[in-house]
């Protein structure tokens, strides 16, 4: 029964660490991962080899924050200034995202890289309702930092 029970312990503890293995984090200094991603206009989206930062929102609220300040920009802002708007829609249910997403994000005159499937997204850091920033200099990573409301974003892209 012991063995049993230590066994059943070692295989959970297993399972466990390779979960977490699978779901952690990126880190400063090291490279952005390789994705096959796409954007509002189903047109695949390559990550320049000079990106200066990744704009990342992985929530509504977040999103929210980065396309209010996007809207006010112009519309090759992101290109000019050698930056990636990646939004996480993959909890997005398929209809809303045909439906009503979609046609609203392919009005907007900038790139949105969209994250699909929670495999590619899963190593991004992010924090609830604010926008990931991460800064990449030759491809390294720096440190992420979170822009939580406009004035603390409106800082960060400045």
């Amino acid at each position: 029964m012991m063995r049993k029970l230590s066994l059943l312990s070692l295989a959970f503890l297993a399972c466990t660490l390779t979960a977490q293995a699978q779901t952690a984090s990126l880190r400063t200094g090291d490279s952005l991962p390789v994705l096959k991603l796409s954007d509002q206009h189903d047109k695949p989206a390559a990550i320049p080899a000079d990106l200066r930062q990744l704009i990342f929102a992985a929530d509504k609220e977040g999103s929210a924050l980065v396309t209010d300040w996007l809207d006010k920009q112009p519309a090759d802002w992101l290109v000019r200034t050698k930056r990636v708007y990646l939004a996480d829609i993959h909890k997005m249910p398929g209809l809303v995202t045909r439906m009503f997403a979609l046609p609203k994000l392919r009005e907007k005159p900038y790139q949105i890289v969209l994250g699909r499937e929670e495999v590619d997204l899963a190593v991004f850091p992010r924090k609830k309702d604010c926008v990931t920033l991460l800064p990449l200099d030759a491809g390294k990573l720096g440190q992420a930092s979170f822009a939580c409301d406009a004035n603390a974003l409106q800082t960060a892209l400045k």
